[in-house]
């Protein structure tokens, strides 16, 4: 009975071994876990918390620019202006309504010094984010981790230069995107009424549907331009990974950008909540989306055809002739009998005793 019942657990352990194994090896299971070896190998987790505390530094002045450009635009509208404001204070619980107030107040009388001086410090804590943000993918992409560090060995100035051409170019991908989307869904009500059919009813969901459609086209065509120009110069994304990628980044973060909406809805009966919740959900948002971009990038350089890593060389059982060995030849000495260490213990006193005689 123990026999068969060893022999039972033995049978049953290896067809899962089996099935675990038939499971690991298909392509794209096994092509998630190369990039999730591959992002856990070249320090994903710590780069995307470096991302989040950038993304976060950021996000004041950027505040601090579009309140500026709101009160230039909206200068001759107070009323509209006031009413943003109030919106935004509500979103803002407990006695920090009336700091935070007072302070918009101040952004937006003196709309010309905060802006300079947002734009200058966001210009600097962008370029800092994305040169981060360019390490990071880079570090992803590498064949070697270790070696061929692009931005490193490029020139300090010049450095600075390309991490703000590609912020210029991030910021206008996103401004063009976002203007899609918004169009998109701006429009979709309109062209129902034109053609007559705002009272059917089969067409709410596929009015729901739209606008995320088109957010997910935008963003898919943000994280194209990411992967495309955040890469190194001698790597070269494969066209079927970079859009299978880029694709999946944008229901990702599209998903992400929902699951923020909800947070509040979720919590909002929680005073903890209401004091720290936004900025600790800014914060995990960060995180996730720094996360997924670079998971993606090890998923796009881990696939065929597109980076490979770096070969480890086999040593030969055979050396040849005139090589040197790998491991040190040992060398096996014979042990020190007692009357020979005596006799060296003596020796080494009667020539210590003669060299202090001489000293004195």
């Amino acid at each position: 009975m123990d026999l068969y019942l060893e022999g039972s657990v033995a049978s049953r352990t290896d067809s899962a071994q089996g099935g675990a194994k038939g499971i690991t090896s298909r392509p794209g299971i096994a092509h998630l876990i190369r990039a999730a070896q591959r992002f856990s190998a070249r320090l994903g987790t710590q780069f995307a918390a470096a991302i989040t505390y950038f993304s976060f530094l950021s996000l004041v002045p950027i505040l601090m620019v579009a309140f500026s450009v709101a009160g230039f635009v909206l200068a001759g509208r107070p009323e509209l202006l006031n009413d943003i404001r109030d919106k935004i204070t509500e979103q803002i619980p407990g006695g920090l309504s009336d700091s935070i107030s007072g302070a918009l107040d101040t952004a937006i009388d003196s709309r010309l010094s905060v802006g300079l001086i947002g734009l200058v410090v966001a210009l600097y804590s962008g370029i800092g984010w994305m040169g981060n943000i360019r390490a990071a993918v880079q570090a992803q992409w590498r064949s070697d981790f270790d070696e061929h560090q692009e931005i490193a060995e490029e020139n300090f100035i010049v450095g600075i230069g390309r991490n703000l051409v590609r912020l210029v170019g991030l910021g206008l991908a996103i401004v063009v995107s976002l203007g899609l989307s918004t169009a998109g869904a701006a429009l979709s009500p309109q062209i129902v009424r034109w053609l007559g059919l705002e009272n059917q009813g089969w067409l709410h969901p596929i009015l729901v549907i739209v606008p995320i459609l088109l957010a997910v086209a935008a963003d898919t065509l943000i994280f194209i331009w990411v992967y495309t120009s955040l890469s190194p110069r001698d790597a070269h994304p494969a066209r079927k990974p970079l859009l299978r990628g880029a694709l999946a980044a944008a229901i990702g973060f599209e998903v992400l950008k929902q699951a923020l909406t909800l947070l509040p809805q979720l919590f909002n009966r929680s005073a903890s909540y209401q004091i720290f919740g936004n900025i600790i959900g800014l914060l995990f948002f960060f995180n996730l989306t720094a996360t997924l971009v670079l998971f993606v990038a090890a998923w796009i350089s881990t696939a065929d055809g597109t980076v490979k890593e770096k070969p480890w060389v086999e040593q030969d059982d055979e050396i040849e002739e005139g090589d040197l060995p790998l491991t040190p030849e040992v060398v096996a000495q014979e042990p020190i009998s007692g009357r020979k260490a005596a006799g060296l213990l003596g020796a080494g006193a009667l020539l210590g005793f003669g060299a202090g005689r001489r000293r004195r």
